[in-house]
């Protein structure tokens, strides 16, 4: 299928006639324009909109249709513009452009031609949405996809020159937290103007020039006549392949936008495994903290309602989220947004394992079915209030309620004995969160920044495990029965108060002076208890086999900084260093141990700026790492059927360096866009989990260790444009070595992962949309033993409009997996679709088909420090939806 989908790609690629001119532009000293704008409008029908951006040296590059007679206009701002007309029959492939100064100072430009696919500025990129769409778009993602250094993952994560967008605005305003899948999948496409990329992003507009923020904004602009309006669509799709399986989709997205109030609402109901939002998403949902004060993790699991999930046997999912805003006035806006989310699956898992010992090698094959029901609400809302052009307040709370209910089946199999267990788990989780935000500009030259955040959660995980064998026998206290119940109560309440106080000092244009204080206070307890329900209605209590927490942990960290900005022409530099004075105290049934450290923690980030669409970027940082309340109780607690994790009350702070190195760079001129990126970690001393393993059982206990531990990563992408066509390379690359201590035995590991990848895609919008791939990984790990593993993947993405209403789609997945024996497996997945709508219709019609071909398992091969497993995972089978969409 794959070398059809090939014949396919190639034979779409008929060559047009075309005329490629290129040229400089600079001002009357020769000295070059970058970035400005070239326009070609052709003076005849059916002829499309061409344009070009100045590269650093001025040049451009554009590529006109042959035999149309063109209007080319280029336009700077401070200059006059200057227009050139060829002719049908022109020759002329060079062209250079000199440009007058309107040596007039003005506090305002005013552009005439309405036309401008591509404006740039110092940190902003603007799109003309009309100038790259063909009118076939339904969705905000299929205009992305068009737009020159603009990409979107099947995720819905959203990268621009290769960074990642991290707000997602409409009309200016917040578009439900930020995320990028609920706007990218949902917004109408029809409903777009302009695209607005703005680096370095900051909600407070006089804080931009100080706050070096590395937020990566795109800010939707709507079209005038839905700027006060009602629109989106409705969508509504049953099963028609074979209607007993039931499968169903239900979809809504309405908008609506006025100047003072706007209304988001997203509805979804299906069982076919899609998702609404992304992982990254629900974090930023689920955050309610002040981006001034970070690091602070989640206790609550909320990975179970994020991402597209087919590897499971059923799937149901519904989802309602309201976002909302409305200014009350010039000084006050209030927004937020309610999300309500409830995730129904079961899944099927087939594993071989091979657990690594000194001595011996234990294997067991696994099979394992779970059933899970998982319901979350989110409340959140947040005030802006603006006394006056140089002062903000922020006022922003939430409320979070999540409960997750699992039922798990394994049937483990090993050379000594088959058992099967059973596991119920539930958990309630509640957390509330608010943070409050003041800032201020007293003048040009001073500005202060107050934040207070406030956190608490609370989670009360129950879990009860069945078997008919005794397990983890020598480990836990069990005793003996003829079926054998465990009990395990959870109780883990976390409170956090930190706060934080800036000051900025603009000493001139060149050099800044930051200072900062600040003080982060934590406070956790963690209870466990574990207890055999005997069939004599008794009980065996495992607190005296050394099992049950009860611990109150408290961290406080106070802290002063310095940080000084200064830049010497286009390079830039911020050299910072702070001072923390660390208090660590804990109680349980050991005793009470403090801990109080003072460190001193530098910091230091670069920009060279070459020029305005080529950056290198450099950031070093030393950084400390506390031990969480679980990692310090000091007695047993039961994980799972063959997993006991005992805590260390001895545990110390781990210490590390973490560098990171980035370089971008976007030329119209040659169509070539670089990405690079390189991180780099050192930890001098680290915390890792010594572990005890018995045939499949395992202890682990933390510990910390002066052994250093590396990790190192490398990824990029080259894209260059050739003809017609986009080529795109890519590469990610990791390095990590580190001890491990296996039955009292340390040895070094190494642990690499290379992947390259070759993408081609059309880039012309009177041809269909195809791209075909191929990505080849290898895994390596070298430690008690050595182990590799190696991938390869193709695939392919196709998207034809035809007969003026029609829209076929494909994508297509191969995958093989080869391990260290060259045995191998595969899988390859599918989906189709065909749509029907006219274009001034509010009606479409669409018939979907996913798992084309019926795939019933994806298989994969995975490793650990002491474990090799190769993986099966059931997934759902073919799906057939018959669908109709309406269009407000």
């Amino acid at each position: 299928m794959f070398k059809t989908l090939l014949l396919l790609f190639f034979t779409t690629l008929s060559l047009a006639q075309s005329q490629v001119i290129t040229g400089v532009v600079a001002e009357e000293n020769r000295k070059p324009l970058e970035s400005a704008n070239i326009i070609a409008k052709p003076l005849q029908e059916k002829a499309s909109l061409k344009f070009a951006i100045a590269d650093n040296k001025g040049r451009y590059r554009l590529e006109l249709d042959k035999g149309v007679k063109y209007e080319i206009t280029v336009s700077y701002i401070g200059y006059v513009e200057q227009v050139w007309i060829t002719t049908t029959n022109d020759t002329e492939k060079t062209h250079d452009f000199i440009l007058q100064p309107t040596g007039e100072q003005l506090k305002e430009i005013v552009i005439k031609h309405v036309f401008k696919p591509i404006v740039i500025k110092k940190d902003t990129i603007t799109y003309d949405v009309k100038s790259f769409a063909n009118g076939n778009e339904r969705k905000m993602k299929e205009i992305l996809e068009k737009l020159p250094g603009v990409e979107v993952d099947k995720k819905g994560n959203v990268t621009v020159q290769g960074k990642k967008v991290t707000k997602m605005l409409v009309e200016g305003k917040s578009f439900f937290g930020g995320g990028s899948k609920l706007a990218v999948e949902n917004i109408p496409a029809d409903a777009l103007d302009k695209i607005e990329v703005i680096d370095h992003f900051n909600e407070v507009g006089f804080m931009k020039q100080v706050s070096d923020s590395d937020d990566l904004a795109m800010n939707v602009k709507l079209k005038a006549d839905k700027k006060k309006f009602v629109f989106g669509d409705v969508e509504a799709g049953a099963e028609v392949g074979n209607v007993n399986n039931g499968f169903y989709l239900a979809h809504a997205a309405l908008f609506y936008y006025s100047p003072k109030t706007n209304l988001s609402f997203i509805g979804d109901a299906n069982n076919i495994g899609k998702r609404t939002f992304t992982f990254d998403d629900l974090l930023r949902f689920g955050g309610g903290m002040s981006s001034f004060l970070s690091g602070r993790k989640s206790f609550t699991n909320l990975y179970s309602f994020a991402t597209d999930n087919n590897e499971v046997v059923q799937n149901k999912s519904q989802f309602a989220a309201l976002n909302f805003s409305h200014d009350f006035s010039n000084k006050l806006e209030i927004s937020g947004f309610s999300i309500l989310s409830k995730v129904l699956t079961a899944s099927q898992i087939e594993s071989k394992n091979e657990y690594l010992q000194n001595s011996a090698i234990a294997f067991e094959n696994k099979l394992q079915k779970g059933d899970n029901r998982s319901l979350l609400g989110i409340s959140n809302i947040k005030l802006n209030y603006s006394p006056n052009a140089k002062e903000k307040w922020y006022y922003n709370g939430q409320y979070q309620s999540s409960t997750n209910d699992l039922n798990n089946t394994i049937n483990s199999i090993t050379n000594l004995r088959s058992s099967v267990f059973q596991t119920l788990n539930q958990a309630d989780n509640t957390a509330i969160k608010q943070y409050l935000e003041w800032h201020k500009s007293y003048n040009d030259a001073h500005t202060t920044t107050f934040v207070v955040n406030h956190a608490y959660d609370t989670n009360t995980p129950q879990t009860r495990w069945f078997t008919d064998q005794p397990f983890l026998t020598g480990i836990i206290p069990i005793q003996s029965d003829n079926t054998y119940t465990i009990d395990q109560i959870k109780r883990v309440q976390n409170h956090s108060v930190d706060a934080l106080f800036k000051h900025y000092w603009v000493i001139n244009n060149d050099n800044h002076l930051y200072t900062i204080f600040g003080n982060n206070n934590g406070r956790s307890q963690l209870f466990t208890s574990e207890k055999q329900l005997l069939n004599t209605n008794g009980s065996n209590s495992f607190s005296t086999g050394g099992f049950g927490n009860d611990i109150n942990y408290q961290l406080n960290d106070a802290y002063i900084g310095l940080e000084y900005k200064f830049r010497i022409g286009i390079w830039t530099n911020k050299p910072a260093l702070y001072s923390h004075w660390y208090a660590m105290q804990t109680e349980q049934a050991s005793g009470r141990r403090v801990l109080e450290k003072q460190v001193w923690l530098p910091q230091w980030t670069s920009e060279f700026e070459f020029n305005k669409s080529e950056t290198l970027n450099f950031s070093y940082k030393l950084e400390v790492g506390f031990p969480e309340v679980s990692q310090l109780a000091d007695q047993f607690t039961l994980q799972n059927y063959n997993l006991v994790f005992k805590g260390n009350a001895l545990l110390e702070n781990e210490q590390f360096h973490s560098a990171n190195l980035r370089y971008s760079k976007m030329n119209m001129y040659r169509g070539i866009t670089w990405n690079a990126m390189a991180s780099f970690v050192k930890k001098e001393n680290n915390i890792r989990n010594e572990v005890i393993l018995q045939g499949i059982n395992q202890v682990n206990t933390p510990f910390l260790r002066d052994n250093p531990e590396t990790n190192y990563n490398v990824n990029g992408s080259f894209t260059k444009k050739i003809y017609r066509f986009n080529l795109r390379f890519s590469s990610s690359l990791s390095w990590f070595n580190y001890l491990q201590n296996l039955n009292g035995v340390t040895t070094s590991n190494d642990r690499n992962n290379q992947k390259v990848g070759v993408l081609i895609k059309t880039a012309y919008k009177k041809w269909p949309t195809v791209s075909v791939g191929y990505t080849k990984g290898f895994s390596q790990f070298k430690g008690i033993t050595q182990s590799q593993f190696q991938f390869d993947t193709y695939n392919a993405d196709a998207e034809f409009s035809f007969f003026k209403h029609w829209t076929y789609k494909l994508e297509y997945e191969n995958t093989s997996n080869t391990n260290a024996n060259q045995q191998r497996n595969f899988y390859d997945l599918a989906n189709t679709s065909l749509r029907y709508q006219k274009k001034n219709s509010p009606f479409g019609f669409e018939l979907s088909m996913n798992n084309v071909l019926n795939t019933s398992v994806k298989n994969d091969f995975s490793f650990s420090d002491y474990l090799i497993s190769e993986r099966t995972t059931f997934v759902l089978p073919r799906v057939v939806l018959f669908s109709i969409s309406y269009k407000l």
